[in-house]
């Protein structure tokens, strides 16, 4: 488990909600998992441009196996998979990134 850091987490996340300026991007993931985002899973096959697909384990919002989807249907991305990381990258994740 990664070591949680209160102090920087709750800069994090005033920094989020004062940059956030349409508050209905807030609800994309709903959207994808089944709420009209099956538009998108369907078109992961036209993405072209090289890509990095980076993810946790241990994410609780986007189970690890989305990874291996992505990996499958956007041809030539690579992956780094993040250890004990959930949804939200750690501070001592750029080490391995």
């Amino acid at each position: 488990k990664k070591q949680f850091d209160k102090q920087r987490s709750e800069k994090l996340i005033r920094a989020e909600f004062n940059r956030a300026n349409n508050y209905i991007s807030m609800f994309n993931h709903a959207a994808l998992q089944g709420g009209g985002g099956e538009e998108y899973w369907n078109r992961l096959n036209e993405i072209k441009q090289p890509t990095l697909i980076i993810h946790g384990t241990d994410d609780k919002i986007w189970h690890y196996k989305n990874a291996g989807f992505l990996l499958e249907k956007i041809k030539g991305s690579n992956l780094i998979t993040l250890e004990g990381t959930g949804h939200e990258l750690h501070v001592d994740d750029w080490k391995s990134i």
